[in-house]
């Protein structure tokens, strides 16, 4: 079960930021990526931890970005 939690995290964060993106930001080659995805590899517990960081690095640019547009956006409405 908790492989597949593995897994379905990792195409999750695949798909916000592309495989590529993913696999510099855990340090570890694509090829190695897409076999945890594929569960052809097991992801080990300590890149779990640094996905979570990258993930949550990830959501707090998504959500300043979001931000500075909506204030733009208010900016030039007011």
């Amino acid at each position: 079960m908790l492989q597949d939690t593995k897994q379905r995290l990792l195409r999750e964060a695949s798909g916000l930021m592309g495989q590529s993106e993913l696999s510099h930001r855990l340090e570890v080659p694509e090829r190695e990526l897409q076999a945890w995805i594929s569960g052809l590899g097991t992801m080990p517990n300590s890149t779990l931890l640094r996905l979570s960081r990258v993930l949550d690095t990830w959501g707090s640019t998504a959500k300043n970005g979001r931000a500075a547009i909506k204030s733009a956006g208010s900016a030039r409405l007011g």
